[in-house]
């Protein structure tokens, strides 16, 4: 499967091009997050990305037309004592809740051209502190996006929102689909309401 790219990145991605800005969102209880794996503060679209001490890498980003879940790991500075604190809080300021990664492309001056794809979508899962070579620590929040689990639900081979919007686009028919799957929500029955 392919990117869903805008003429803008298009028009950006032929021309001079030096580098790749990651710009990521997460949705804490507390307000949304933004990060950038640059080296300095980034401004798109009226937000602020923190840059440097913050974001240290992001895993590898994959795309999957056949329904299966997709895993990204954010690393995080653990100078930061927000970042820190993540790992030692309370799951129910994060975990549930939204992340985007979007990616936009520099020209031979550094300067952001065109408009940000979105290149991952999907929710935050679990914070891990992981220490390597004596006192040098990594937080990593492990994301994850909407999937079926093939091989306990050989039924998730049914047509997805992604393979349905390439046949008819604008047709909003599978657009929750995997978010009711991947998220199931508890029904009082009529019989249990009534009581």
């Amino acid at each position: 499967m392919t990117a869903a790219t805008n003429a803008q990145f298009d028009a950006a991605a032929v021309a001079p091009a030096v580098g790749v800005v990651l710009l990521v969102e997460m949705d804490f209880t507390g307000g949304t997050v933004r990060y950038t794996n640059w080296p300095h503060d980034v401004v798109v679209g009226g937000n602020t990305y923190t840059g440097l001490g913050n974001l240290g890498s992001v895993g590898a980003l994959k795309e999957s037309e056949d329904g299966q879940m997709q895993t990204v790991d954010l690393e995080l500075s653990q100078v930061s004592a927000n970042n820190l604190g993540l790992a030692l809080g309370s799951v129910s300021g994060y975990q549930g809740r939204a992340v985007r990664i979007y990616t936009a492309l520099t020209d031979v001056n550094f300067v952001l051209t065109g408009a940000p794809v979105l290149r991952f979508s999907g929710w935050m899962n679990v914070v891990k502190i992981r220490r390597e070579d004596g006192n040098v620590g990594r937080v990593i929040m492990q994301c994850a996006t909407a999937g079926y689990d093939l091989r306990r639900n050989p039924a998730a081979l049914r047509m997805n929102d992604t393979q349905h919007q390439s046949r008819f686009p604008g047709e909003r028919g599978f657009e929750y689909v995997a978010d009711l799957i991947a998220r199931p929500q508890m029904w009082l029955s009529k019989r249990f309401q009534a009581a």
